[in-house]
């Protein structure tokens, strides 16, 4: 069974692991140090992180926060926030735990007075996570980038 918790020390390698299925160097340091410091009682624009687990290993990871300004003019409601990453470990996709980690943390944005969520996802992702947020409810709402296509992403976002 799948249970969704706050990340500690010891889900650290695991997170990395799934994390570098996924994205280049650069961005599985950064979110592993993020989720390091609220580990350790330090966070940036509200920066939280939860774990999907099952058997003791984890099987998804997904962040919320405060939009960063880069994305404000997207939000449309008085008070948006961003869901930061989601991802599946690769062996588990197509499972229901991204439905799963979706569902959790639109309800705990709820329950932090966030009135919509906006996600970016870069172009790399067009064939994976793009289809899936269209899936889940959420609305193309632009792009932003510097017009490469690893850096350019899609902003989705979804009223609360």
């Amino acid at each position: 069974m799948v249970e969704i918790i706050k990340p500690k020390a010891e889900n650290l390698e695991q997170i990395k692991s799934i994390l570098e299925q996924w994205t280049d160097r650069e961005e599985v340091d950064k979110y592993v140090a993020r989720i390091s410091n609220e580990i350790n009682g330090r966070t940036e624009f509200n920066m939280q992180f939860w774990v999907a687990v099952e058997d003791k290993n984890a099987v998804g990871i997904v962040g919320l926060s405060n939009l960063l300004p880069k994305i404000l003019f997207f939000g449309k409601t008085s008070n948006p926030g961003e869901i930061k990453i989601l991802y599946v470990d690769t062996k588990r996709q197509g499972k229901g735990v991204g439905k799963m980690l979706v569902n959790f943390i639109e309800h705990e944005a709820k329950k932090q007075k966030y009135s919509e969520l906006l996600v970016r996802s870069a172009f790399r992702y067009r064939d994976t996570a793009w289809g899936f947020y269209r899936k889940m409810g959420y609305l193309a709402k632009g792009e932003i980038g510097s017009g490469e296509n690893l850096k350019t992403m899609q902003v989705f976002g979804k009223l609360l």
